[in-house]
């Protein structure tokens, strides 16, 4: 065996039906996004690192889902600890996209934390939160799940409400 084929030796098996760079990504985000809860707010923050949608829209799906900012910040502060943890040098995109979510957020927390507090006034009930900002919205391909634009429009509407009560507190 020469030198170049012992080195083969030391490399992860990666599963069959996940092959390539996608492969070892998938099982990253599966290792930093792996027994978080809510279901919906775990899936939000895999599809985000995984590249499937942008930060925007992985926080307004986090906010619909968790219902509440410290929650957000716990998964999202989580995650990126987990991803901290667990890089290594051909992990960085999506170490990169964790980060990412996380300056969002920071940016946008207060912003985020009223949009909370105004769904919560305006509707009935924790259920309301969703059918309201979802009822209507356009879906990809006809079926009920709004469009990854849709939920990148959430997001901007809740970061513009920051920007202008910023400028009326300045």
């Amino acid at each position: 065996m020469t030198g170049f084929e012992a080195g083969h030796a030391a490399r992860r098996e990666l599963h069959r039906d996940r092959p390539g760079r996608e492969g070892l990504e998938a099982e990253l985000v599966e290792r930093l996004t792996g027994e978080l809860t809510p279901a919906a707010a775990r899936q939000a923050l895999a599809r985000c690192l995984e590249g499937a949608v942008t930060p925007p829209a992985a926080l307004a799906q986090l906010l619909l889902a968790c219902r509440n900012v410290a929650l957000v910040r716990e998964l999202v502060d989580e995650v990126t600890a987990r991803a901290d943890a667990d890089s290594r040098a051909g992990d960085a995109l999506v170490r990169d996209r964790a980060d990412a979510l996380t300056r969002l957020f920071v940016d946008n927390a207060p912003a985020c934390a009223r949009a909370l507090a105004r769904w919560a006034r305006t509707d009935e009930g924790t259920a309301g939160v969703c059918d309201a900002l979802t009822g209507g919205a356009p879906s990809a391909g006809g079926g009920d799940a709004p469009t990854i634009g849709y939920y990148e429009g959430v997001f901007a509407q809740i970061a513009r409400a920051g920007a202008d009560a910023s400028a009326d507190v300045g």
